[in-house]
Order: C-alpha cells, then sequence, then structure tokens
C-alpha cells in the first residue's frame, strides 16, 4: 500500500507500478537493516542510485552515463543496471574496521535479504552461478541486494 500523498497523478501504470516497487525495496532495506543492526553489523551504503544523464567526455566530447562508463571500465556487467531504477543497492560490510571484499563476509546477509524478500529480491552472491553451486559457492556481486 502507498503512503497517503499528495503524490502527482502517475500515467501509464507502468511509472506506478516502479514507484510501488521503490517503496517495498525501500521498507525491505529498512528490514535489512534493522536485522543487522540486531545481528551487530557494521556497515555503509554504498552505490544506491545511478543517474542515467549523459554527461560530455573531457577526452572524446561525445556524451556517456555513468552505467556505460561502468561497463566500459568493467566494474559492472549490464547497461540496464537496477540502481538506476531506484531498486538496488550496494553495501560494504565492515569488520574490526576494515572493509570486507571476500564473498563469504555477505553470505548471511545475502541470505537474510532473500528470506525477507520472499522470492522478490536477489542477492548479487548469485550472479553467475547455477542453484546447486550456491551452498558451496559466491556470485560476482557479494554485496548488492535488488528488488
Amino acid at each position: 500500500m502507498i503512503p497517503p500523498g499528495p503524490w502527482p497523478v502517475v500515467s501509464p501504470r507502468k511509472e506506478f507500478d516502479m514507484l510501488e516497487k521503490q517503496f517495498q525495496f525501500s521498507r525491505f532495506l529498512g528490514q535489512l537493516f534493522t536485522w543487522m543492526t540486531e545481528k551487530n553489523y557494521t556497515w555503509v551504503v554504498g552505490d544506491c542510485w545511478r543517474n542515467t544523464d549523459k554527461l560530455a567526455c573531457s577526452h572524446c566530447g561525445r556524451e556517456h552515463s555513468y552505467q556505460e562508463l561502468l561497463v566500459y571500465n568493467k566494474r559492472s556487467k549490464t547497461l540496464k543496471s537496477k540502481h538506476a531504477d531506484r531498486l538496488a543497492m550496494d553495501i560494504t560490510i565492515f569488520k574490526d574496521g576494515h572493509p570486507q571484499w571476500s564473498g563469504e563476509a555477505y553470505r548471511e546477509v545475502g541470505e537474510k535479504w532473500e528470506s525477507l524478500t520472499q522470492g522478490l529480491g536477489r542477492w548479487g552472491g548469485r550472479f553467475g552461478l547455477t542453484p546447486d553451486q550456491y551452498e558451496k559457492a559466491v556470485g560476482w556481486d557479494p554485496s548488492h541486494v535488488e528488488l
């Protein structure tokens, strides 16, 4: 259910559906952060929303979006990122004051995300894996959650 307005009249239905998904994603993040606090995790919010505006490159003069630059620099594998829809977030977990980069450091949080979202969300620790690999491996983007 969408909280009371005032909200702009949204049309067509696709835009309304996107807004509802963004509200749901935010609620799931709140639940995840509450759980992480209860489990004494220390974390910071990383990449959440990526602007899709194109900006002129000072070297070549052509316009590129941030997402295009990430793909070009092999920092992302897609031009259709859920970050651009405000439906994804990267979270950096810390232990003893140091950021954790191993995929296993994110397994408990990622699996909690999957259970909270009841199959609606995806954890980046599953990216690049087949279901039979889930128990023994972590995919290529373990700090990422999306709806």
